[in-house]
């Protein structure tokens, strides 16, 4: 199996990265690395081993990158697909695949998930288990800071993880054990301010005493 996690640009630069993934030399021209992947995809095959590449952030891939990948999943034996493909991105990928320069390539996926952002509950859940999978044996968040996290990210996982990271060095700061919705009220504020992380507005982020 194959990992590529930053995005290569141009069939050749592409190639030389798949390769790399597969511990594989990836020095040479162009036809030499083709030549190169062929005959390994087709060791693989006769070996009865399967050869699964898969690339995140795929999003960032240029049009060109994406149609090459198309064409090196021409590369059959026996009729037979002998190079499994895995994307993964961020949403926009799914719009660079609505391109019509990619439809031939839309058309050879066999299978699709949207995940969708997480609902309240489930980032209340998420935060309990990202704190208990980081060590911790006590509630860190309460149910209000959240619930106001949950608004703030719109569900999304990343966003969650950088509001949770940053309310606990305001806690931290603050000699706080437990962040509290005021905390994150602080954060959200200070992100909105001063960051460029984009978030939902909540409907109420002014404290009032």
């Amino acid at each position: 199996m194959g990992l590529i996690s930053n995005s290569p640009q141009g069939r050749h630069e592409l190639l030389q990265w798949i390769l790399m993934s597969f511990n594989q030399p990836f020095d040479g021209d162009y036809p030499t690395l083709f030549k190169r992947l062929q005959e390994f995809l087709y060791r693989q095959y006769t070996g009865r081993r399967r050869a699964i590449l898969i690339i995140d952030e795929a999003q960032n891939l240029g049009l060109d990158a994406l149609e090459h990948l198309r064409m090196l999943s021409n590369i059959n034996a026996d009729k037979h697909q002998i190079l499994h493909l895995i994307i993964v991105g961020q949403p926009q990928l799914r719009d660079l695949l609505l391109n019509p320069q990619l439809h031939q390539f839309a058309q050879r996926i066999s299978s699709d998930f949207h995940l969708q952002p997480l609902s309240p509950s489930e980032v209340a859940n998420y935060i309990a288990f990202r704190v208990t999978e980081a060590g911790s044996d006590r509630i860190m968040f309460t149910l209000d800071a959240a619930a106001k996290i949950a608004e703030a990210s719109g569900g999304v996982p990343r966003t969650i993880n950088i509001l949770c990271d940053t309310a606990l060095v305001y806690g931290y700061a603050n000699g706080i054990d437990v962040i509290s919705g005021d905390i994150v009220e602080d954060v959200i504020a200070d992100k909105q301010q001063f960051s460029i992380l984009p978030l939902h507005k909540p409907s109420k982020i002014a404290k009032y005493r």
